[in-house]
């Protein structure tokens, strides 16, 4: 039998307020976990116009670290990791942040409203499952194909996907932004969690949509493509999607595999 490939990764994010908003209210998260070969990558748009975007994107951040954490340990000290564990952890961690920001809203009247979109990857050897609520995107570089991994939870993409409208009043049509599925919006979240194995040479994108928004996909497929560091990669989209507008807080986290 010929043994899997082992997959090594490198990682980095960043983020920048833009040109257009006063505040940032995204946050980030990529990390490895002490003496385990997990990884998490998170990243978290807090929802514009209502108080406490912010205070929600980093809440679910913290949250989701902190619900992941708890599991390794339980792993770690004698529970094991049954075969569904990372989808299994990281749907608990998706409800965990979700409760974390419905408390408190109730715990702080004037933050009634939070919420947060949130696009995140768990990662264990060569094991990758995703999972997202709102229009924070994950994408996949292989092959020198960029692929979009998630699909927006907007109401015109709700529409479109129920024969409401056609793909052309879809583009014609404004108010992409208005998200149907968010942390905070709802106390049963609709969670899909999707797996991938991992590939050598493969890259893979979380991001909000200050990105997308500003730069096409052809646009990101030729940056992912230049050959950069990881790091500098991520400057580099967040520097084009500045240069296109920055209309809108820019967050982005590329994992490579080597």
């Amino acid at each position: 039998m010929t043994s899997p490939k082992v997959i090594t990764i490198k990682y980095a994010g960043g983020s920048d307020r833009g040109k257009v908003r006063k505040q940032n209210e995204d946050s980030y998260l990529c990390c490895s976990f002490d003496n385990s070969d997990v990884s998490l990558c998170i990243v978290a748009d807090g929802v514009g116009g209502y108080a406490g975007g912010a205070e929600a994107s980093l809440l679910a951040v913290q949250t989701m670290r902190t619900s992941v954490e708890k599991a390794l340990l339980l792993a770690q000290s004698g529970g094991g990791y049954a075969e569904q564990w990372l989808a299994l952890t990281l749907d608990q961690a998706i409800v965990d942040a979700n409760l974390a920001i419905l408390n408190q809203q109730k715990a702080q009247p004037e933050f009634e409203q939070m919420a947060t979109t949130v696009v995140v990857m768990l990662i264990k050897n060569n094991q990758m499952v995703y999972g997202h609520l709102g229009d924070s995107r994950g994408y996949q570089y292989v092959d020198k194909l960029l692929t979009q991994l998630t699909e927006d939870h907007t109401y015109l993409q709700d529409m479109l996907n129920a024969g409401k409208i056609n793909q052309h009043e879809f583009e014609l049509l404004p108010m992409h932004n208005i998200i149907s599925q968010a942390l905070g919006l709802s106390a049963e979240p609709e969670i899909k969690i999707s797996h991938l194995c991992l590939q050598k040479n493969a890259m893979y994108l979380l991001c909000s949509d200050g990105l997308t928004n500003c730069i096409s996909d052809a646009q990101i497929q030729h940056i992912l493509e230049t050959g950069l560091p990881v790091e500098a990669c991520v400057d580099e989209l967040i520097t084009s999607a500045n240069d296109n507008g920055g209309v809108d807080n820019i967050t982005a986290i590329l994992v490579v595999c080597h």
